[in-house]
């Protein structure tokens, strides 16, 4: 019996519920990983688990948790690196207190940051600790954070390069983000988006869920729509997403106006009825220049539509070439247009790659598929 399970059953004695602190990187609901963390902690088995949430600010995600009757603890964690040792010293010694407060059996972090000092707090506690990888680029910390996790959850295979020094491939485990294809039901208020932006009904609407940031690569498919306006008069391109780099955003329009098409562009900002929003979609590109593994992609699978995306991260584990939408080459606007142009003239083939887009959302990225996986996940470190 190892020593996690030995300490479990002890702590655990008067309560068979499983005590896990989350962390969470942010504190708002527009990124991707924390809609993930609050449709993971949302449906856990309460019988089984006991969520304990730790947040760096007061945001809408800890409104979210406590409307749920989720433990929420809002604690900012000091940089690492720091000439000043008293508020990292504090940070950590607050987690001791949390930990033994809450008889945290288990814990579950998805960032270098809070890996860090969750990380030597679980080992002087001796307790598992599961830090979920939802980044591909490697950290300059990589090697000292990997010593802390007794499992690393990766949201996508292509991940398993960023700890490519890590021989044993027990310690690590798939598991895609999940969605609930039910939130993506049509509904009648899904008919007005065109209408209140404007947009003609019998014009293609072409949506990006992203950040609007030079990382999201937005210019490539504004270059790429550009190149089209002869075999595509009637199209318009919705960005929905926090404009976080207003500059860049300019730089874009600055492009659209060059190539006559800047009437055809919209930059909505951030929004939270992409079900409707998709609803009344055709295509769903995702032009980045970096992913992990894209809740967008997902999320258009499961609302039947056909995708195109760039070869980044895990994006070519989820389409599915030529059955669920298309990949294509990173800044490559020449690639992007020929599929778009593709699609647009075709349906049929838009219908098609949707609905078998949605039935692989279904099957292998739906919420159910990864709490389950993450469910077994907590039981095998504690031993039950």
């Amino acid at each position: 019996m190892s020593s996690y399970v030995r300490d479990w059953t002890r702590n655990c004695m008067s309560d068979d519920r499983i005590n896990i602190l989350y962390f969470s990187s942010f504190g708002t609901l527009k990124g991707g990983g924390q809609k993930s963390l609050y449709h993971l902690v949302a449906r856990l088995d309460k019988k089984k688990f006991h969520p304990v949430v730790l947040l760096p600010a007061e945001e809408d995600l800890a409104q979210k948790l406590r409307e749920l009757n989720i433990d929420v603890v809002i604690q900012t964690l000091p940089s690492v690196i720091s000439f000043n040792l008293l508020p990292g010293f504090n940070a950590f010694f607050s987690l001791l207190r949390l930990i033994k407060k809450h008889r945290i059996d288990l814990i579950h972090t998805d960032g270098p940051r809070n890996t860090f000092y969750a990380g030597i707090a679980a080992k002087l506690k001796r307790i598992p600790l599961v830090w979920h990888v939802r980044a591909s680029n490697r950290d300059r910390f990589d090697s000292i954070l990997t010593l802390f996790p007794a499992k690393i959850i990766l949201v996508a295979n292509s991940l398993r390069s960023r700890f490519s020094g890590i021989e044993r491939d027990d310690r690590f485990i798939t598991i895609y983000n999940g969605v609930n294809p039910a939130e993506f039901v049509k509904v009648s208020s899904s008919d007005q988006i065109k209408e209140s932006l404007g947009i003609e009904e019998s014009s293609l609407l072409i949506t990006v869920f992203a950040r609007i940031e030079p990382l999201k690569g937005q210019k490539y498919l504004i270059e790429a729509c550009g190149s089209i306006l002869s075999g595509l008069q009637k199209f318009h391109i919705f960005f929905a997403g926090e404009i976080t780099d207003k500059e860049y955003q300019r730089e874009c329009l600055d492009l659209a106006e060059s190539l006559n098409i800047k009437e055809r562009i919209v930059f909505e900002g951030f929004r939270t009825d992409i079900s409707n929003i998709l609803n009344r979609t055709d295509i769903v590109v995702m032009p980045s220049l970096f992913e992990a593994f894209p809740r967008a992609v997902i999320e258009g699978m499961a609302a039947g539509k056909a995708v195109i995306a760039t070869d980044v991260g895990g994006t070519a584990e989820a389409v599915e070439e030529g059955i669920t939408g298309f990949v294509v080459p990173p800044e490559d606007p020449a690639a992007l247009a020929e599929k778009i142009l593709l699609l647009a003239g075709d349906r049929e083939t838009r219908r098609k790659m949707g609905e078998s887009g949605r039935l692989r959302a279904e099957k292998l990225f739906s919420i159910e598929e990864n709490l389950r996986k993450t469910e077994w996940v907590y039981h095998e470190l504690l031993g039950r």
